[in-house]
């Protein structure tokens, strides 16, 4: 769980913005950018960095990078564990934690980042057949629902 929390879950924040709130900060003036990063008292700092140009391609590289060593460590458990699920044939805390990562990854359009992994495709057919992921991505929760310009390469 450390691991998750460590590297898919922070990771995953820089391409959400940089993929899907930019262009909505780019838009504004720097004024009422800043004035809307200081309304938000969690992520002020981490919109701050951004700003309105978003974060540069090393830092998008490097989160990148992060998601990759999650999702080569999901292969390797599923193969140890025989899966389909992180620690086996039981759907776990673990699998769990990292549904939101993985189907916001695949929302911005990035589910080729693990196409070469089969085992970690097949564990996200499964966690999307899951009877629990409808109710948990209601309508309007997925940025492709949001955002148009991700709706050519998101989930929808």
């Amino acid at each position: 769980m450390h691991f998750i929390d460590e590297m898919a879950a922070a990771a995953v924040r820089v391409p959400t913005f940089n993929l899907a709130f930019l262009p909505r900060f780019a838009a504004m003036s720097e004024e009422a950018f800043k004035a809307f990063a200081e309304s938000k008292p969690l992520r002020r700092e981490f919109m701050l960095a951004m700003g309105r140009t978003g974060f540069p391609q090393k830092t998008m590289d490097e989160a990148l990078a992060r998601l990759r060593r999650t999702y080569e460590r999901m292969d390797s458990e599923i193969a140890k564990s025989g899966g389909p699920w992180l620690l086996g044939v039981d759907l776990s805390l673990a699998d769990v934690m990292l549904m939101p990562a993985i189907v916001r990854m695949a929302d911005l359009g990035r589910s080729s980042d693990w196409r070469d992994l089969p085992r970690v495709e097949r564990w996200y057919e499964a966690i999307a057949a899951h009877s629990a992921f409808a109710p948990t991505y209601y309508a309007g929760s997925l940025l492709t629902e949001r955002f148009p310009h991700l709706r050519e390469t998101g989930l929808s």
